[in-house]
């Protein structure tokens, strides 16, 4: 991105605040109207305005400063994207660093305004600003970014389609009956679903205006009569879907008369989530409608995957495994041609389009080589893109979305000889990861708790990740998914109790600043384990199926049981991608890369004593 033009558009920014909105200040998320993780082009203003690609940050612009917070995943790809454009780099949680709300306060007066799209911000986050800064908050009607970036995409209009019920396991009835069962207790008339991906898993329906994720624009108002109004560009629904809709008594509306909708319910209780529902949502509400704040219930339900959506989940981890293992093997026998770490994602992603069910990638790939792999979510342009050598290690992150499931698997590589540094790192994230997946719990066991199961290696010599150590997967949904996570700090989704049922990853990682990154991930499903006098006890289930590279591993450092794991995991693999791949020269491949640890032990040197 030219440098130039970055301050050129944070000088628009400047021009609209002072002679439109008449603001000392202005703040811009990485949000849409419903508070994506990942949104369409249309809404990303923070990566138009910045030039930084990642997927979270905040800005704050004022009169003569203009700073971008973001967290440790996005430290040094951030450094990078930032460096003259005038705008500065502030590390969330580093010494020194506040908060946006705070720093507000710091450097102005209470009587300067802070303006903000209540389109774009969480009655949650308003009330941070609220209480954080002590500056007078002003809520801007128009969106200033419909008028400086003159070329903005327009809103997305893809076609809704049906998700079959038969892979979802649950008819929209008993999902209606499951969300009103969970808010008996509050006596609601109405609730309104803002997120995106709990919309899609209510209706049982799928879209494309997401890249990358299947969901469509649109909120739900749920009645306490099991009906409901859905709020949708009406291009998008086809009279396939309209009659599955109405066959639910589900009423469809244009998208943009949410408001006015909203506005007129009349007297009555409305749930709504302040983690979830923007600030524009509350403006909305008339003095006659009581708002109710609650967080959904969706994610609580549909964390516990159906016996379908887990059937579906094994099937679409086979088709990806044989993708993975014919792009492997390909890899292996070009790398001499000069393959770039774009080609390794074109490559990859063609191998997967192959298959049966297919759909799109689950996220942007992450093929980062040599130093780029220090870069947590480093993703290759045509300025970074550089060739693979027959050397060090290679990180892969990526994923597909088939109709049947989401996948997200990492493979770190080594490409040639490995230096013994490489080497230790390796093997203790590949301790880490084995910790992990071979625990067993009580039901109900905290996300908190379950990470020492995979740190602990890690500690004991004296390595950290900055990232969470699990997330949880979607069914052909968003291949990040609440309500638990598997991490060290505390926060809500790590209180979260982890049952049988649930789909989450294992990515323990470590990352060399200018040298070198390693992670090794898998999806795991939890299941159960035994009954005692002491509870229910869960374990998982890997359902990942594709080899871990073992030529950077020194082999003194696994414990026995760590080299039945990955036997008895490679045995798995072997046993159920061999009769799906066709050619013979990838049978061979898998045959050899699934082979017992001690057929594979080459003496390797290690950095020093574990």
């Amino acid at each position: 991105m030219d440098k130039d033009m970055i301050r050129l558009r944070v000088d628009r920014l400047r021009e609209w605040m002072r002679n439109v909105a008449e603001v000392e200040a202005y703040v811009v998320t990485s949000a849409d109207e419903h508070d994506s993780e990942y949104v369409a082009p249309r809404w990303r203003c923070r990566e138009w305005l910045s030039g930084f690609t990642g997927s979270a940050g905040t800005i704050v612009v004022t009169v003569d400063e203009a700073l971008l917070w973001t967290d440790s995943r996005y430290f040094l790809q951030a450094a990078t994207q930032l460096e003259g454009t005038g705008i500065v780099l502030m590390r969330e949680g580093t010494e020194g660093v506040v908060d946006w709300p705070v720093w507000l306060s710091q450097n102005l007066d209470a009587s300067e305004h802070v303006g903000f799209l209540p389109d774009t911000f969480t009655m949650a986050q308003f009330r941070q600003i609220e209480n954080q800064a002590d500056c007078t908050l002003t809520a801007v009607e128009d969106d200033p970014f419909d008028e400086i970036w003159t070329d903005r995409p327009a809103a997305p209009c893809e076609p809704v389609t049906l998700w079959p019920e038969e892979r979802a396991g649950r008819t929209v009835a008993q999902k209606m009956a499951n969300i009103w069962g969970a808010l008996e207790s509050q006596q609601l008339d109405y609730y309104l679903l803002t997120d995106l991906s709990e919309i899609a898993w209510t209706l049982n329906l799928r879209g494309n205006d997401v890249e990358n994720t299947p969901l469509f624009i649109a909120y739900l108002l749920l009645r306490a009569d099991h009906t409901g109004v859905l709020y949708v560009d009406l291009n998008k629904i086809s009279m396939q879907v309209a009659a599955f809709l109405a066959h639910y008594k589900l009423d469809v509306l244009p998208y943009d008369t949410w408001r006015h909708e909203i506005s007129h319910l009349g007297p009555g209780r409305l749930g709504m989530s302040p983690n979830a529902s923007v600030a524009a949502h509350y403006m909305a509400l008339s003095g006659q409608t009581e708002r109710v704040e609650l967080p959904s219930p969706v994610p609580f339900i549909r964390m516990i995957k159906t016996k379908s959506e887990q059937e579906g989940f094994r099937r679409a981890m086979e088709r990806d495994g044989v993708a993975m293992v014919r792009f492997l093997r390909w890899l292996g026998e070009h790398l001499a041609d000069g393959v770039t770490e774009i080609e390794v994602d074109k490559r990859l992603t063609a191998f997967r389009a192959e298959m049966e069910h297919f759909r799109s990638r689950s996220f942007d790939t992450i093929a980062a080589y040599g130093p780029h792999a220090a870069i947590v979510h480093y993703e290759a342009t045509p300025a970074t893109d550089v060739r693979l050598e027959a050397r060090g290690l290679l990180l892969l992150d990526s994923g597909a979305q088939y109709e049947d499931g989401t996948t997200d698997i990492t493979r770190t590589v080594a490409l040639g000889p490995t230096t013994a540094e490489e080497r230790e790192a390796y093997t203790l994230v590949l301790k880490a990861h084995i910790g992990l997946a071979e625990a067993c719990f009580p039901d109900g066991t905290s996300g908190l708790e379950l990470d020492y199961a995979a740190r602990r290696p890690l500690w004991q010599c004296g390595y950290d990740f900055g990232h969470g150590t699990g997330h949880g997967v979607g069914s052909f949904l968003c291949v990040h998914e609440g309500p638990v996570q598997i991490r060290k700090n505390v926060r809500l989704d790590t209180l979260s109790g982890l049952s049988a049922g649930n789909v989450i990853t294992n990515e323990p990682g470590v990352y060399v600043a200018g040298k070198f990154g390693v992670r090794i991930e898998n999806v795991l499903l939890g299941v159960p384990a035994m009954h005692t006098d002491f509870g229910d006890f869960c374990r998982f289930e890997t359902l990942t199926l594709c080899p871990i590279d073992l030529s950077p591993v020194v082999f003194d450092w696994l414990t026995p049981a760590e080299q039945q794991w990955l036997d008895a995991y490679h045995a798995e693999v072997r046993a159920r991608l061999l009769p799906l791949l066709a050619d013979e020269a990838d049978c061979s491949w898998l045959v050899e890369h699934t082979a017992p640890v001690a057929e594979q032990r080459p003496v390797v040197e290690a950095h020093r004593e574990a």
